[in-house]
């Protein structure tokens, strides 16, 4: 992959890719990888909304009403994700912290619970696994949540990165 260019003339590439956030960079390495000529243009190549966003890889959780048709997109990647982050650890021989550690999201107050609540049955609806929790099963999962929490929901099948 060509590194970035900031000034004069780039050289002909087959692909420029303006920013190199995660998905840009992953984009051009994968054109890389099937022999084009590749470019990225970006001041701070890795920079970003990856130095700050969480890792969560959670396309179950964080499916919302309206995005069905999403989903199946989601869920196919979400199955392909552990074999793309085996190749780039072994590639790299870096530990990218992937972790199959489900999600927990914990309902605070009454909106909360009523908002998870209608997630749980959209999930049930969609054929996805979730399970609807008390908050003292939350607090069983996770010692250190409040006592006032009032639900929540669980979810296996979620997965998280370091994105750093």
């Amino acid at each position: 992959m060509s590194p970035t260019h900031t000034s004069g003339t780039p050289p002909t590439s087959d692909v420029v890719v303006v920013g190199g956030g995660i998905i840009g960079l992953v984009t051009a390495w994968r054109a890389a990888q099937r022999g084009l000529t590749t470019t990225v243009v970006d001041p701070e190549p890795g920079g970003g909304a990856a130095q700050v966003a969480a890792g969560m890889l959670a396309a179950v959780t964080e499916l919302h009403h309206g995005e069905q048709t999403l989903l199946g997109l989601n869920l196919a990647s979400a199955r392909r994700y552990p074999d793309f982050a085996a190749e780039l650890t072994e590639l790299t021989g870096r530990d990218l912290g992937h972790r199959r550690c489900g999600t927990l999201a914990v309902a605070l107050d009454a909106d909360d619970r009523a908002h998870l609540r209608e997630l749980h049955a959209l999930h049930e609806r969609s054929g996805l696994e979730s399970q609807w929790l008390t908050g003292r099963e939350c607090r069983r999962l996770e010692p250190l949540l409040a006592p006032g929490v009032r639900g929540g929901l669980r979810v296996d099948g979620d997965h998280a990165i370091d994105p750093r």
